[in-house]
């Protein structure tokens, strides 16, 4: 008798550099997949960006013995990098088992956006917002949901059911407050019908144009706590572009291939 192959578990991969992802970022990711069914694949990042500038030559120091020459900035930034991966493996892996999601980490050299898009084109992809020193988590009221505001942008392309299937998913498990449908064209009604929970908060905003410079401002100043999006949305933005737009926004993105 043959046996047949079982498909793989969709997963959710996160980029992870030397920035970091805070405690509650993580929670609310390991929920998310979940609730979705999906493992996680944390991506460890070294950026070759960051040590080609710690190569320069200013960033060095004569050692008193032997005279030798060694780079500040570069055991600095290595330094930082095993910290911040070990604590956020640490504390991914705690997660995840307390929430019985499958995980697994997997290690690359390079930026995370080009990174992450060149990892496997079926895979979602979970953008942290930056950590901003100005935004400190002890002076910043807790929310009554861990996903205050939703964002989901529906495209007229065959991810919109999957962007919608996420987007009822986390509603039903009581972790969202107000949902913002972004529809490019008219919106269906049916679409709005899936989503509608007595009590629940759903705005509307129909015909958005899909321009590459308009999705990139959406993402960059997006008011969501967490932003839903196809990936066929990103496909015509330039990359620096979209990694500027990224590393901007003030929200998670995630990214649903």
């Amino acid at each position: 008798m043959m046996m047949t192959e079982q498909p793989a578990r969709r997963r959710i991969l996160v980029p992870i550099d030397l920035q970091g992802i805070g405690h509650g970022t993580l929670e609310t990711l390991v929920h998310i997949a979940r609730l979705l069914d999906r493992g996680l694949l944390g991506l460890m990042l070294e950026d070759i960006r960051l040590q080609q500038v710690a190569d320069l030559p200013f960033a060095t120091e004569i050692t008193l013995r032997g005279g030798r020459e060694r780079s500040l900035l570069r055991d600095h930034l290595s330094q930082r990098h095993s910290l911040v991966s070990t604590d956020t493996r640490r504390l991914l892996n705690d997660l995840a088992r307390r929430d019985r999601v499958e995980l697994a980490f997997e290690h690359a050299a390079g930026s995370r956006l080009p990174t992450a898009l060149a990892w496997d084109g079926h895979t979602d992809i979970f953008f942290p917002a930056r950590q901003r020193w100005q935004l400190v988590a002890a002076t910043r009221p807790v929310a009554e949901k861990a996903i205050r505001r939703l964002g989901l942008v529906l495209a007229g392309t065959a991810q919109d059911e999957a962007v919608l299937e996420a987007a009822g998913l986390l509603q039903q498990a009581g972790l969202v407050t107000e949902i913002y449908v972004v529809s490019v064209g008219p919106l269906d009604r049916a679409q709005i019908n899936r989503l509608y929970r007595p009590g629940s908060r759903i705005c509307v905003q129909a015909n958005l144009n899909c321009e590459s410079a308009t999705m990139a401002r959406l993402i960059r100043e997006s008011p969501y706590d967490l932003l839903l999006l196809p990936g066929d949305c990103i496909r015509g933005i330039a990359p620096a572009l979209l990694e500027t737009a990224l590393d901007r926004s003030a929200g998670q993105v995630l990214i649903i291939n």
